[in-house]
């Protein structure tokens, strides 16, 4: 995985783990700093564009990235090449978790960056290391990896169950409760609709339908290519079956 190298912000790399603003809400909060600090010597400070990968299905493992900035869409490819999102990573996940805790030789899924992205990018061994030397933190791991294993879990329950305008209405709820941009008095879904169909798994052109029918009972609405939820008690009712 040689691409994130040429991404590398090496002025960076000098900042210990105990100063990053991030350490207090990760699996690392309780770690001794000094042995943090020593296990992730050989960290380095990537950043992606919009749009460009971190990594992708079938690359070689070598390490896992920690977000700092931005979010991240985790994804696999199905028959010809639909994306089928899997989770959202935002700051504080940790991406690559499963191929470490499997001894994978590859990575199992793509990630891409759907926002700007900052994160440490950590290597297997330096990885491996601190787990040998912090058992606490392999428990807090395989936690971590449980609760998003019942994330994927519920969402496949959630389609095969569902309406399609119910599951979209469900997943622009659960996006909305994650965002700190308020704009105009709404939540803001700073999502594509390619990403949004891909999550249910429908069309475009039949989300851009649900979405106008949202929009014109004043749920949503949609403009530039961005989502703002205006009433999120109708919003609930859809998600929950009933309709008006």
């Amino acid at each position: 995985m040689s691409e994130h190298k040429s991404n590398s912000n090496h002025a960076a790399k000098g900042k210990k783990c105990n100063q990053c603003s991030l350490k207090q809400f990760s699996v690392f909060k309780d770690c001794n700093e000094a042995i943090l600090d020593k296990a992730f010597a050989n960290r380095e400070f990537v950043s992606f564009k919009k749009g460009e990968y971190l990594l992708k299905e079938g690359d070689a493992f070598k390490g896992v990235f920690f977000i700092q900035n931005g979010v991240a869409k985790v994804l696999k490819r199905g028959k010809k090449y639909k994306e089928f999102i899997l989770w959202f990573a935002r700051p504080g996940d940790i991406i690559g978790m499963n191929s470490f805790l499997n001894n994978d030789k590859k990575y199992s899924f793509s990630v891409s960056a759907i926002e700007d992205i900052e994160s440490c990018f950590i290597p297997e061994s330096d990885f491996r290391n601190l787990i040998a030397k912090e058992p606490a933190i392999g428990l807090k791991l395989m936690k971590d990896m449980c609760e998003k294993i019942d994330l994927i879990e519920d969402r496949i329950t959630s389609i095969a169950q569902k309406k399609i305008r119910e599951h979209l209405a469900e997943i622009l709820i659960s996006l909305a409760s994650k965002s700190k941009k308020i704009k105009q008095g709404g939540l803001s879904v700073n999502y594509s609709i390619k990403d949004l169909a891909n999550i249910i798994g429908t069309t475009k052109n039949y989300l851009y339908k649900i979405l106008s029918d949202f929009d014109s009972k004043r749920l949503v609405s949609m403009k530039n290519h961005k989502l703002v939820i205006r009433d999120m008690n109708k919003l609930f009712l859809v998600a929950t079956g009933d309709d008006f």
